[in-house]
């Protein structure tokens, strides 16, 4: 397929934004797309059709055939909206600075856990803790310098998300602004990493809920939650199982659950890992 550019579209504003976006380098699927949009026709090759009074047995009569399929005409602001209005799909779009230029209403429960903010002339540090904000600003720097995208895994809130920054390929210089598409991740041994995006972790947590255990209550939390029993949590501590009864006690108290089960449950639904408790804890 080709990727030759023309002037397909460029000018067509973002929904919602007071500017001019070239579509086709928001991301290479855009440029797919309106590629499949310029040619006259497809083809899927080499279909095997039965026709209908055609014995199931017999072959010999078997047509092939390439079906013609033609693409319908793209619409580069539905597909923008498609994407943007998904539910449960963060978009967001920011440059080098942290300057906000886009947020969806699923991105803004993700990381700030309210709707209709007043984005507009904001930057990320508006909203963040510096900590998050530098790390974050770091990788957005990275993905513009090396022109490649990047899958960021973290707990914020509380939950884990998952953060695909991919570079824009803007008509004008500066070119520094990129598209976060994000989403709530559910930890599977079944997942699939494919390798096309290099994976990268943050080095923060955000617990939300759960802030209010200590740093020890929060990391006997996940042992507890990872089916260890008290113990082998205090044999890996150092610390007496008393001590840790105490700790189970307490974390139970706080997050008003009865019984290893429930903790188990929470730690689950999280997808906190044991290498989570080495996280530095951001403020909630």
């Amino acid at each position: 397929m080709s990727h030759q550019r023309n002037s397909f579209h460029r000018d067509t504003q973002y929904i919602g934004m007071g500017q001019d976006v070239d579509y086709e380098s928001i991301h290479p699927f855009f440029g797919d797309l309106l590629d499949l949009h310029r040619q006259d026709s497809i083809f899927i090759p080499s279909h095997r059709i039965t026709m209908s009074s055609e014995s199931p047995q017999d072959n010999s009569t078997s047509a092939r055939s390439d079906i013609r399929i033609d693409p319908p005409a793209y619409d580069p602001t539905s597909i923008w909206a498609a994407l943007s209005c998904t539910p449960g799909i963060g978009v967001s779009i920011t440059d080098v600075e942290g300057r906000l230029i886009f947020v969806n209403d699923t991105s803004m429960v993700l990381f700030s856990q309210a709707t209709k903010l007043d984005y507009l002339g904001k930057r990320i540090s508006d909203y963040h803790s510096s900590e998050f904000v530098g790390e974050r600003l770091a990788m957005i720097r990275r993905v513009v310098d090396e022109n490649r995208p990047l899958s960021i895994h973290h707990i914020y809130h509380g939950q884990r998300i998952e953060s695909t920054v991919w570079p824009i390929r803007d008509k004008r210089p500066p070119y520094d602004r990129v598209i976060v598409i994000s989403h709530s991740q559910v930890i599977s041994t079944n997942s699939v990493q494919t390798g096309a995006v290099e994976v990268v972790s943050s080095q923060f947590i955000n617990l939300g809920e759960l802030d209010i255990l200590s740093n020890r209550e929060f990391e006997v939390l996940v042992l507890l939650g990872h089916g260890m029993s008290v113990p082998s949590i205090a044999k890996a501590l150092h610390r007496s199982p008393k001590t840790v009864e105490r700790h189970k006690s307490s974390i139970s108290q706080k997050l008003n659950v009865s019984g290893q089960a429930e903790i188990v449950s929470i730690v689950t639904s999280i997808g906190l890992k044991i290498e989570d408790v080495r996280l530095k804890r951001l403020p909630s």
